[in-house]
């Protein structure tokens, strides 16, 4: 394949990664509830804690909540005081740490940021899968998002966005509460995605690909059956999240799978992604999911430096 293309090198003996799920706030707890993941559930909320199965949970006070400033060295020093040794312990093994949450409210917002900018500072690759808010909600939230997302893509290596008003394109006639929980499944996939294909080995290229686009939207497809490379890319592209020209991408990650992985079908596809975004770097991956049965899928990020 061409210069432009990259490939995760695959999980290999000890170099398997090693991953963290933050579940943060509200809308992050829900998120995380069936990830088949090492889970952290983190809120101010008592109540978000008991109804939640996560593997560790942390509450704390929204006072913490008002963020870290500062050197890095200095904030380092602090970090015991502001959060807690248990919390900063977490991040000890931790190659990759996934925020799951909602940004606009303020657990969510300012807790995504303090633990990406604890996952940075501790040397962990910190991806953000974030909601943003309606639309129709307040200026205040709407703000804040503002204010918090571009704190959150300095301080990780990618923050990918899920705007709420594109909920009613997974079902038109689907009660909102329904919507939610599909949309919660499809937030997970791009973790445990990336934890199938990528290897310790991999952190410095995906962080070289990746660069400074460190701005995503996902899309995913579904397919069987004689055509199912050309319909799974069609249906992974047309994403309701891909607002932006597909061909200015800057950054495109693929994750194939299958029950049965067949690299001409992964070339394939690879060749299809190249024809859309001729000028796009591809980083892709592809493993085994025994569950597809004749069903293939296909995962994308498409990244860029947000504007």
């Amino acid at each position: 394949m061409p210069p432009q293309v990259y490939r995760f090198s695959g999980l290999d003996g000890d170099q398997k990664l090693r991953a963290k799920v933050f579940g943060i706030g509200s809308a992050g707890c829900s998120i995380i509830e069936n990830a088949p993941m090492s889970t952290v559930a983190f809120s101010t909320s008592p109540e978000d804690l008991a109804r939640s199965h996560a593997e560790r949970k942390f509450l704390i006070g929204p006072d913490r909540l008002a963020g870290l400033s500062g050197t890095e060295a200095d904030v380092l020093k602090r970090l015991p005081d502001i959060v807690g040794h248990e919390l900063l312990d977490l991040f000890n093994n931790t190659d990759v740490a996934f925020l799951m949450c909602g940004l606009g409210g303020l657990t969510g917002s300012l807790g995504a940021r303090m633990i990406a900018s604890i996952a940075r500072l501790r040397g962990a690759l910190g991806i953000v899968l974030a909601t943003t808010p309606f639309s129709a909600e307040s200026y205040r939230r709407k703000e804040l998002v503002t204010k918090v997302m571009a704190e959150l893509l300095d301080a990780s290596a990618l923050v990918v966005e899920f705007d709420n008003d594109k909920l009613s394109s997974l079902g038109p006639n689907l009660p909102l509460s329904r919507a939610f929980t599909i949309l919660n499944g499809i937030m997970v996939r791009p973790a445990e995605d990336l934890c199938a294909v990528m290897s310790r080995a991999d952190l410095a290229q995906f962080r070289e690909v990746v660069g400074d686009a460190t701005h995503a939207r996902f899309g995913l497809g579904l397919g069987r059956g004689d055509d199912r490379v050309s319909r799974t890319v069609e249906e992974a592209m047309s994403s309701p999240w891909f607002e932006q020209d597909v061909s200015r991408t800057t950054v495109a990650i693929a994750i194939y799978s299958a029950s049965d992985p067949w690299d001409k079908e992964a070339n394939t596809m690879i060749d299809m992604l190249r024809s859309r975004m001729p000028s796009t770097r591809i980083l892709w991956g592809s493993y085994r999911d025994p569950g597809l049965s004749d069903r293939i899928r296909l995962s994308v990020l498409l990244c860029s430096k947000r504007r």
